[in-house]
Formats: C-alpha cells, structure tokens, sequence
C-alpha cells in the first residue's frame, strides 16, 4: 500500500514576508527617544513639585507675620507702656549714676553716717540725708524746750566741724533750719554741710 503526500505538513504553514524592514526605525533610536521623553517628565514633574514647595513656604510665611503683626497689634499698648517704663529707668538711672559720680570722690556715705551719730545727742534724731553737687543736708528733729534744744544743737554742730574726718572734706557745717513742730517739745532743725572745692555753696 504506497503512502499519499501530505500537503497539509510544513507547507501549510508558509505565508509572504510583509515587513519593510528597510523603513522601520532603528532599535537604538527608538531608545534613545524613550530615555529623553522619561527624563524630560521627571524634570517637569520635579519642577512641578518644587515650584508647590516653594509656594507652601511663601503661604506659611504670609501667614506667620500676619499673626504676629496681629499679636503686635492687640499689644500695642503693653509695648508703649513698656518703652516709657524704659525711658524712665533710663533717666532715673543717669541720675543715680551721676550723683555716685558727685559724691564717691568725695565721701563715703557709711563714713558720714558714722560721723554724724559718734557725737550725737541722745535726744537729736535724724531723719533724711539730702545732697547736691555743693551741700549735704542733714533733716532731723530733737525733744526738747527751745532753748535747751539751741544749746544742744549748737554744741553738736561746732563738735562735727572739729573732726578730722568731716572738716577734711567740708569747708563748713552750718545750722541753717530751726522751727517748732507740731509738738512744743519737737523742734525740726536743718545742718547744711558745705563741700570744699565745689562752686555753687554759699559759705
């Protein structure tokens, strides 16, 4: 029994050879063209979100000072009362460093204190100390009857001008306020002590 061709076989599956390949692209240009469109995205995108960051900052640092400029706002008043204040220590300040300046050379406040009562009378209080660029003014007051008060105050004052230490840095010590209180027995006096080498004391 002889065997018939099959023409089914291999054959069957030919077919013709459509591609043009001589008009497709090539495979290197095709990547290349890939590569360039990603990159071209990533820094677009990149930019984009940039661009957002950038924006976020500028909207939260509007946002900061309008907030503080509204703080600032509702405490304007704290803020001038705290400036006068400044202002008013400021001067107060100068003051007292001018009158340390005035008076440290000059004296020691311990050291006055400590003359004035080494000879002080039972019966005399002190009651202020006030000074200036050319006189120390010492206020008190004494119980006493006028005329024993007169002798008492008068020994008291030639006594503070005897001493080394206050005749040293004063040129005179004078009793220059003597009136009566409220009470007969309390006289108010005043001793002035003029400083030596300071124009503007009258002697």
């Amino acid at each position: 029994m002889s065997q018939k061709h099959n023409a089914t076989g291999a054959m069957a599956h030919w077919h013709i050879d459509c591609r043009l390949e001589s008009e497709l692209p090539e495979d290197n240009l095709v990547g290349t063209r890939f590569l360039i469109n990603a990159l071209s995205g990533a820094l677009a995108l990149a930019g984009l979100l940039f661009a957002g960051l950038l924006g976020y900052l500028d909207l939260s640092t509007r946002h900061q000072i309008h907030d503080w400029e509204q703080r600032i706002g509702d405490n304007r008043a704290e803020v001038r009362d705290v400036q006068r204040m400044q202002r008013e220590y400021a001067l107060e300040s100068a003051k007292i460093d001018e009158a340390y300046k005035l008076v440290r050379p000059i004296m020691s406040v311990s050291g006055f204190i400590a003359n004035l009562g080494r000879s002080r009378p039972p019966q005399l209080v002190l009651d202020a100390i006030e000074w200036n660029e050319a006189t120390v003014i010492v206020h008190g007051n004494i119980r006493e009857k006028s005329e024993r008060a007169s002798q008492l105050l008068s020994a008291y004052v030639k006594g503070l001008g005897k001493e080394e230490t206050v005749s040293r840095r004063f040129r005179e010590v004078r009793l220059t306020g003597f009136d009566r209180g409220t009470n007969e027995d309390v006289i108010n006096f005043e001793i002035a002590f003029f400083l030596k080498d300071v124009k503007g004391g009258r002697p």
